[in-house]
This record gives C-alpha cells, structure tokens and sequence, in this order.
C-alpha cells in the first residue's frame, strides 16, 4: 500500500513503564490484527529513561510535530492510550485539545476537573473508553470517566472489552479502534 502524506495519525502510549516493550506490546496485542489499520501512520512512542511515559507527557506534542514534519499534515489526528498511556492520553488531549480529531483509552481516564473546563475541551470530539471487562480495578473509574463527559454534552463511547484484563491478551482484536477512528474522522469538520 502506498504511504500517504495525509493518512490519519495514530499516536499510542504504552502502559506500565512506557519502555520500548510497552510499545511492542500495543502493536502486538492491540493492533497488529486490527483490520483497517493499514490506513493509518501508527506512531508508538517509548521512553529511555528510567522512569515512566508520565513525566515525559509533553514530549508527545514534539513527536507529533516531527511526524507532521517529515510526512505533512495528517487528514486526523487520533490520541489513544492504555493505562498509563492512558492517564497521559487524557490529559494531553484536555490540556491541548486543537490537536486532536479523537481520543481512546484503553483504559484511559481523566483528572477531576471543572465541567465547563471538559466541555470546552473536548467539544466536538469523540472519546472511547475501553476497559477489559475482568479488570476489577479500572472498570469503575473508566465508567465514571464516561459518564462524566457524556453529562459534560462530549460524545463518548464505554466499551468493555470479554475475557480481557487489565491489558488486552494476544487474542484482542483491535479493529473495534479502527473503526471508532475511521468513523469519529470523518464526521468532523477539517482543522
């Protein structure tokens, strides 16, 4: 398949530490059997140091613009996350939501803020929050996270995912992504 310099964009935070293997296991459990996901530019950023993806957040935004950078200007720009990629998810897409067509965690949450503060954020975008349904520990924080952007007026998705955990297994199918990110894109107004 030809590369595109418009393909939608894909930018994944790992769980856990963020190290490379967090990253392979994104593409190896969730995405690498999603049909459809040949579409995209899938970018899948890590961290060296010694710490987690959380205190390097903001290092996402100068990906992105390398990204855009090298390949142009993506037709949408897709934020997902799973657990702690997730964490950083959500608050990057509040904290500079102009950047972003859609946002999916998997799981994902948000920080408590001020409902007007959400509804401004997020308007006009479209959310997925994905939770493995046996994973006890998430499950209620993520239906609260829906719940409360969909009472803040954001279109906002709750899926759980059957016979997954905490992370999804080498049998998850990640196409369920795809399509909320195909759908979502082309129901918004170009930026």
């Amino acid at each position: 398949m030809p590369d595109r310099p418009d393909a939608p964009l894909v930018v994944f935070l790992g769980g856990g530490s963020g190290r490379r293997n967090s990253a392979m296991r994104i593409w190896t459990n969730y995405l690498s059997k999603a049909r459809g996901i040949d579409e995209f530019r899938v970018v899948l950023p890590y961290t060296v140091v010694e710490d987690d993806y959380i205190s390097e957040a903001g290092r996402t935004y100068r990906i992105i613009d390398e990204v855009i950078a090298c390949y142009g200007r993506p037709s949408a720009t897709h934020l997902a996350g799973v657990s702690n990629g997730g964490l950083v998810a959500f608050g990057l897409a509040v904290r500079e939501p102009q950047r972003f067509d859609t946002l999916l965690g998997a799981p994902g949450v948000l920080a408590p803020m001020d409902a007007a503060a959400l509804t401004a954020a997020m308007a006009g975008r479209a959310v997925f929050n994905g939770v493995g349904a046996l994973d006890e520990g998430w499950k209620q924080e993520v239906r609260a996270t829906h719940e409360t952007l969909r009472a803040a007026g954001v279109k906002s998705v709750y899926v759980e995912f059957p016979n997954q955990g905490h992370t999804a297994g080498a049998n998850f199918d990640g196409t369920i992504f795809v399509e909320f990110w195909l759908t979502e894109a082309a129901g918004r107004a170009p930026r």
